[in-house]
């Protein structure tokens, strides 16, 4: 929350709906892991949650319809190199049909140094990848999404 707050400027605010200050995101992040942790226990005995992480994950080949991944990708470029980036895509495009990708933008607010890479990467191999723009928008800038879609 001390980088949002040093950083606030370049987010939009008004994208969070009921969300007008750091402190009350604060709260909403802090209540989503409550959430979370108090169910983490029965969900795992369940199998609702998996310990696994990507480059490799423990799923069949197209087990899901659609991958979701949210702030990871891309946004840690400085921290994610090229090579992760193309094997993590890779795996979550190998486990499902369809994997988006948001937001497309490095934590300086401009396009990720491994977004053409992995789009020519995973083009060759066949996938049809495509950018496509997003209502929503927290960090300034960010309004797309990259789709990924094996055959």
């Amino acid at each position: 929350m001390s980088q949002v707050e040093k950083h606030a400027e370049d987010y939009v605010w008004q994208s969070i709906a009921s969300i007008a200050s750091i402190e009350e995101l604060g709260k909403t992040r802090m209540k989503a892991m409550e959430i979370f942790l108090d169910d983490y226990e029965l969900g795992k005995k369940s199998g609702r949650y998996i310990n696994a992480s990507l480059p490799c994950l423990p799923f069949s080949d197209s087990e899901f319809g659609l991958a979701l991944c949210s702030h990871y990708l891309f946004l840690y470029s400085d921290h994610v190199d090229e090579n992760q980036h193309i094997l993590a895509m890779t795996e979550l495009c190998r486990v499902s049909k369809e994997v988006r990708v948001y937001p497309v933008l490095s934590l300086d607010g401009n396009a990720s140094k491994h977004l053409q890479p992995v789009i020519l990467v995973l083009s060759k191999k066949g996938i049809d990848v495509s950018l496509q723009s997003v209502k929503y928008q927290f960090q300034k800038g960010a309004t797309q999404m990259l789709v990924a879609k094996s055959a």
